[in-house]
């Protein structure tokens, strides 16, 4: 098991391309071995029966094999890709033509069709052009195997021998390229989930404080009027906006702007757990949303949310700036609707305002 595992390591070693060539060269690697075994293995069968030459041959491809996966240990991926391509096509197409049909060295090709398309750095034409002249060897073999006699008998008992490490030679290759097909794809969906999740994010949350944005909330307020239309469940919209925000803007900059935007986000984020939801609404402006809760439920949230800002003295550089809010909520009703519900929350958001401000209207 020590080996074993030590093998799987050195076999799995990063190449000197770095990790983005790290899957082609174990993938190459491992083919490599695959056929350099069965070569060598094959050819101990043409030896026994007296096929010298065709041994000869098996051995010297099978050192061919052992040169792509040195290779890869060399800074040399795409060459080894290309030299094994070179080597699993030409050595099984002279031994088809010395040895018959019956030996399935031809199966090889097809090794090659699916090897072909598992690199990124060959381009489509090319792949399709290459496609076309394996298919074309191919179909050539098929024809003179059967044309041409061959009169190869393997020596008494070497038949099995040959089959079965052949057998097993194509089922280890097929097996090794399903495996990094599926690890390949599995991948390559991971990343597009992980991109659509990123791109769904950032198209339902505000850039700047991380909360929903206006258009993830509006959704929101539509399924919660629907709601109330099946079940009845009362919910709250109110609106809330920072006290003189453009004068801390020009006294103290916008980064200190964006900075008490942050910090109030987290504060508005963390009171509404478990009682609704609130997002930048644009600009200095939020809007809550309190469901099942009443008016007054909502509005004893949002003044000691109101109480909090005040007392709470945000340190940007050198300046210690206070804040606070002024608010104004209104019950969502089914026969004004949404739209009218928000603009009712701003009105008293704005009666708030010539008030005097720091306080929540209801």
């Amino acid at each position: 098991m020590r080996f074993y595992n030590k093998f799987l390591d050195f076999l799995s070693m990063t190449p000197k391309e770095g990790d983005e060539q790290k899957d082609l060269a174990v993938f190459i690697r491992s083919l490599s071995i695959i056929f350099l075994f069965y070569f060598i293995l094959t050819s101990v069968a043409l030896f026994a029966s007296t096929y010298y030459v065709a041994a000869i041959f098996e051995d010297l491809c099978a050192g061919f094999f052992l040169l792509s996966f040195i290779f890869t240990y060399r800074g040399k991926t795409n060459f080894a890709m290309d030299f094994f391509g070179a080597v699993i096509v030409a050595a099984p197409t002279v031994l088809t033509l010395v040895t018959g049909w019956k030996t399935n060295f031809q199966w090889c090709l097809l090794i090659e069709i699916l090897v072909l398309y598992f690199s990124l750095e060959i381009n489509r034409e090319v792949k399709q052009k290459l496609l076309w002249i394996i298919s074309a060897d191919f179909l050539v073999l098929v024809l003179l195997s059967h044309l041409i006699p061959n009169n190869l008998e393997l020596a008494k008992g070497w038949n099995l021998y040959f089959h079965i490490f052949s057998a097993a030679a194509y089922t280890f290759a097929f097996h090794v390229i399903a495996i990094f097909y599926s690890n390949k794809f599995n991948t390559a969906e991971e990343n597009l989930r992980e991109v659509n999740d990123r791109l769904r994010a950032m198209a339902s949350t505000d850039a700047l404080t991380s909360l929903p944005n206006r258009r993830v909330m509006n959704e929101h307020l539509t399924m919660l009027a629907y709601s109330y239309e099946r079940t009845n469940t009362p919910f709250v919209i109110a609106i809330a906006d920072i006290d003189f925000f453009k004068k801390i803007n020009d006294t103290y900059g916008h980064e200190a702007g964006d900075y008490i935007l942050k910090n109030l986000a987290r504060i508005f984020d963390e009171t509404m757990k478990e009682k609704g939801k609130v997002a930048r609404w644009g600009g200095e402006e939020f809007l809550f949303v309190f469901e099942n809760a009443s008016g007054a439920q909502a509005k004893a949230v949002l003044e000691g949310m109101r109480n909090q800002v005040e007392k709470t003295v945000f340190h940007f550089n050198d300046d210690d700036i206070h804040v606070t809010l002024t608010a104004g909520i209104e019950d969502y009703s089914q026969i004004t609707g949404i739209e009218i519900t928000i603009s009712k929350a701003d009105k008293k958001l704005y009666q708030g305002k010539e008030q005097g401000r720091n306080q929540v209207v209801y």
